[in-house]
């Protein structure tokens, strides 16, 4: 059976989580790498747009004096809070994952569903929200609103993700809010964002809950969704490289 590589990463710092990201699609892009799973933490705490948000929808001055940094991933979908949570970066080749992108989403969802019933919590996928108010459109917060595709215990959105696809390639993004958010961080997004909804918490949930034997459960479940088995690993040197090369192109304004 192939492998599904499982990097359980150290906590990092905005520039460079997303660039380790990229760096990974890349290798599938490019042939060289294997399916991996990354699971990580931000520090400090970060904010990171959709690849189509205005720059705009996060207070750049607020974030900057509280020391939260504020990035662009290349996958889609809404601001994503990142202060205790655990994320998830799938890459693989396209040829893994259903097709059909909904059906991917659903997919994946449903492993993140079932790490999370392994700590007893009733998760299921899927949910309506009502339509976004006009202007929030252009931006807004992902755990503002519940969609079909999302991770959901009690009705409370509680893991929301996002998908990049190139070159035969897959980079599928999901948060999950593990520790409560400090309510100050609410206010740095575009002004009533916030108020449209407030994700659940794991450890509010499920308080005790093992952070590590969780992050354990969802590569199980990812790798049985994509039919792979699962074997912890590292970076290799060139990945680590081209992730610090690709910091300092994007704290230069070169990409």
């Amino acid at each position: 059976m192939e492998t599904l590589r499982v990097i359980l990463s150290l906590p990092g710092d905005a520039r460079w989580n997303m660039a380790l990201d990229e760096t990974l699609l890349a290798g599938i892009v490019g042939g060289g790498s294997g399916s991996t799973l990354r699971l990580y933490s931000w520090r400090p705490p970060g904010i990171s747009l959709g690849h189509f948000q205005p720059l705009g929808m996060a207070d750049l001055g607020a974030c900057a004096r509280r020391g939260v940094e504020v990035v662009r991933r290349v996958t889609g979908g809404g601001a994503v809070f990142h202060h205790g949570d655990v994320t998830a970066c799938l890459v693989c080749p396209a040829s893994d994952l259903p097709r059909n992108v909904r059906e991917s989403y659903r997919l994946l969802s449903g492993a993140h569903a079932a790490a999370l019933r392994s700590l007893g919590l009733d998760a299921g996928v899927g949910g309506e929200a009502p339509p976004l108010p006009h202007r929030l459109r252009p931006g807004y917060d992902c755990f503002a609103r519940l969609t079909e595709c999302d991770v959901a215990v009690g009705g409370v959105k509680v893991a929301g993700s996002a998908q990049r696809r190139k070159g035969g390639a897959v980079l599928h993004h999901t948060s999950v809010v593990w520790e409560p958010q400090p309510s100050e961080l609410l206010a740095l997004l575009l002004p009533g964002a916030a108020s449209l909804g407030r994700p659940a918490a794991v450890l509010e949930l499920a308080p005790g809950a093992d952070r590590r034997g969780f992050e354990e459960s969802l590569a199980g479940e990812v790798a049985r969704a994509l039919g792979l088995e699962p074997r912890v690993g590292e970076l290799t040197g060139d990945e680590t490289a081209d992730a610090r090369c690709l910091v300092e192109k994007k704290r230069s304004g070169m990409v």
